[in-house]
């Protein structure tokens, strides 16, 4: 009987799988296997997962030919899982000591997800920061999404679009509920957010999601996959994409739709919007910048008089004042990190 699949779908990242799988090997333990699949990578990945199967037959690697995209390898790798519930996770991110012992502990209780956080580290996995999913809400709890209270709470109290499972490592999930958004609609596998769209799919008709409260994970920063196209359309897939989900299961005018593009808002802030824009002005052959404009529109669609100032602050600030301010910034960085030295004692 496997209790837990940990499903990991891959493509080219054999230089960190490696990594997490070393992070994930010494917590398995009896009823808990590892889901690999490859999609077409064309680097040492097969070599690199081969080598911790030599001594872990819990690990099963599947490899197809053909680079199937973020949605439907997550749809591939979790078809292909035999445990009770599922964590998918990121082939770049670091599972910490315990956290297989505190997930099969926690999903005793059978809710529908349990939903765990990360602390963000740089590129080269030095801690950073804690990085919180809900305001006001630290310790576990369980919410019945299906209850319009309850689902009120959650979505409103929600920081990142982690609250709405956009990140791969953070919810676990049975594997019979996901098996019931099979009929999700096509569209969801173009907006790479799959996994978000099928999960949220059931909230109103009851999912019951519990909020561990608990670091289970060190997430790999600088190594978004979705920029591989340029920030532009990196704001575009989080900006249109989680509308057009949130907008097809809650409809247009619904306050989850409020609160996700709430979400996105703060998570790509007016400063992020107007870094975009410098790139866009002086590099015209890495970003469109009449593309940034549209998706700048949506961005701050129907968000009150706050965001309405800050999108006309962004359609007129001029790019050389924005350089000038990154200067400027810069410069203040530099001064801080100068060391003090005593002043002169005149005797």
């Amino acid at each position: 009987m496997i209790r837990l699949s940990i499903c990991i779908p891959t493509y080219n990242f054999g230089k960190f799988v490696g990594q997490t799988l070393d992070s994930i090997l010494p917590n398995l333990m009896e009823g808990v296997e590892v889901v690999v699949l490859d999609g077409g990578s064309t680097d040492d990945t097969a070599h690199v997962v081969a080598q911790r199967q030599l001594n872990f037959p819990q690990i099963k690697y599947h490899r197809q030919e053909f680079r199937g995209g973020i949605d439907r390898d997550i749809a591939k790798v979790v078809s292909l899982a035999h445990g009770d519930y599922c964590w998918l996770f990121s082939a770049d991110d670091i599972m910490m000591p315990g956290a297989v012992d505190k997930v099969l502990n926690s999903i005793r209780s059978n809710c529908d997800i349990y939903l765990c956080q990360h602390i963000l580290c740089s590129f080269e996995m030095q801690p950073i920061k804690e990085y919180p999913i809900f305001a006001h809400i630290t310790a576990a709890e369980i919410f019945d999404l299906g209850n319009v209270l309850q689902r009120e709470r959650y979505f409103s109290h929600a920081v990142t679009s982690e609250a709405f499972f956009s990140f791969l490592s953070g919810p676990i999930f049975k594997r019979g509920v996901w098996q019931r958004t099979e009929g999700i609609p096509e569209s969801f596998y173009e907006t790479c957010w799959g996994l978000a769209g099928r999960l949220l799919s059931l909230a109103p008709g009851g999912l019951v999601v519990q909020y561990l409260g608990k670091m289970l994970i060190y997430k790999r920063g600088e190594n978004d996959s979705f920029g591989q196209q340029g920030l532009v359309n990196r704001l575009r897939i989080s900006v249109e994409g989680f509308a057009h989900i949130a907008e097809t299961i809650f409809g247009k005018d619904s306050q989850e739709v409020f609160h996700i593009r709430r979400v996105v808002r703060n998570e790509w802030p007016l400063r992020s919007l107007m870094r975009i824009k410098l790139i866009a002005a002086t590099s015209p052959q890495q970003e469109n910048m009449e593309t940034l404009k549209k998706v700048a529109a949506k961005h701050y669609l129907n968000a009150g008089v706050g965001n309405m100032c800050r999108y006309v602050l962004f359609r007129l600030m001029p790019v050389s004042f924005i350089k000038l301010g990154g200067l400027l910034k810069k410069l203040l960085i530099k001064r801080r990190s100068l060391p003090q030295t005593d002043s002169p004692v005149k005797g």
